[in-house]
């Protein structure tokens, strides 16, 4: 005798080809993702409904959390259907997987991060010392978190489209709010919103010409752009430490901000076909572009901080610096010009000069190493380097000095 079942729900995704069938399992794991996409929110609001009657424009403060949430929550629904491997369409996984959870967590942590706003507009850009230094923290353990997710889905085999899509959505959210949270406490200007608004009408844009059938070039996958944008999130992370002066951390949005902007300014003329491009989906211009930044710019670069140092060393009685803070100061110097870890060297020079406890202070000299040792942190230290072991990590290279994934930077 057979035992009557009853039928199971099911949702249909509307694919390319046909519907993908999403199994009834990994749909109730949509509401635990909702309430870690939601909670923070909503403990933001608890704590700040109280002053909402007295100071409406709180609710301006909880906007951006509520965007984030409601974005991230359409991304997971609409990109459901996708939680396979690449290239296995008709196998979905029952369950979101261990990486697609540390990415939800990410994304509610970020929610959370955005609490802050409606502080600061309630009560001005200052904030208790602990809650200063929680929001730095909190988002530069995301930005390490980041490589988390990709770590454990590689591990268990479970690279999904699913999980690149939120990896992407939520580090881009992110970024716009940790730059929302560190403009409103003053210690990035106002024009680095720029970073974190960009990515969003660079996505619309892509998605009009779709809609209008226009051609589309895909992008090829792209180091330095990746090396780029890990710095942005770098440079919030540290902007909202209260320990760096933000002259210094104004003169650095401004660099780094720069040529991401014209990363997206490039990529766009690409995509929509207004800059020729080969078979390789390389434009005309990228040897001069890559000539100039790894080979003339470094050299120019390492040759101005490696004078600079030496012209701070014979000013050393006019900073009255302790000898420990000269002798770090020259050492970074000396590595950068000689392109033994330069990058490294020129990250220690841009948190030494920018800090509070700095002895140098913001005059002229140090405000140009500072500058010239940003724009390094970016280019690297280019042809005739030493030992520059920063760009085997960040460009994944291997052994040989091949780029492992196939891109080029």
């Amino acid at each position: 005798m057979l035992k009557a079942t009853t039928p199971t729900p099911l949702l249909f995704e509307q694919g390319m080809n046909k519907p993908k069938i999403i199994p009834l399992r990994l749909r109730r794991q949509m509401r635990p993702a909702a309430g870690f996409l939601f909670a923070p929110w909503l403990l933001s609001l608890c704590f700040c409904w109280h002053e909402i009657p007295s100071q409406p424009s709180v609710i301006l403060g909880l906007l951006p959390g509520l965007a984030v949430a409601v974005h991230i929550q359409r991304q997971l629904v609409r990109h459901l259907g996708s939680n396979h491997r690449r290239g296995e369409d008709g196998h979905l996984f029952a369950t979101l997987g261990t990486a697609n959870w540390i990415t939800l967590m990410r994304a509610g942590a970020i929610i959370g991060l955005a609490g802050i706003l409606p502080w600061t507009l309630s009560r001005g850009p200052s904030l208790p010392n602990s809650l200063s230094w929680a929001a730095g923290i909190v988002y530069l353990g995301l930005s390490l978190a980041d490589l988390l997710d990709g770590l454990v889905a590689r591990k268990q085999e479970r690279e999904t489209e699913l999980g690149r899509r939120l990896d992407i959505e939520s580090d881009a959210a992110g970024l716009l709010v940790a730059s929302l949270v560190a403009v409103a406490l003053g210690r990035l200007p106002a024009v680095y919103l720029l970073v974190g608004l960009a990515y969003y009408p660079f996505v619309l844009g892509i998605w009009l010409r779709q809609k209008r059938a226009l051609p589309v070039i895909a992008l090829r996958p792209r180091p330095c752009a990746r090396i780029i944008a890990g710095f942005q999130m770098g440079l919030v992370g540290i902007a909202l430490l209260p320990i760096f002066n933000p002259v210094f951390t104004y003169a650095a949005a401004l660099i780094f901000m720069a040529p991401l902007l014209i990363g997206f300014l490039g990529d766009w003329l690409m995509v929509s076909c207004r800059v020729q491009t080969d078979m390789h989906r390389k434009s005309t211009l990228d040897p001069w572009v890559t000539s100039l930044l790894t080979k003339f710019l470094p050299m120019v670069l390492r040759l101005v901080i490696l004078s600079g140092g030496i012209a701070a060393l014979v000013g050393y009685g006019v900073y009255r610096a302790h000898p420990v803070w000269h002798l770090a100061h020259g050492l970074c110097c000396l590595l950068v010009g000689f392109g033994i870890m330069g990058r490294s060297a020129a990250l220690l020079l841009t948190l030494m000069f920018g800090s509070n406890y700095s002895p140098f202070g913001a005059s002229l000299i140090c405000m140009v190493i500072f500058g010239t040792a940003a724009t390094l942190m970016l280019t690297g230290t280019g042809a005739m380097s030493l030992w520059a072991p920063e760009e085997t990590v960040l460009y994944r290279r291997g052994k040989n000095g091949s780029i492992t994934s196939g891109e080029a930077p």
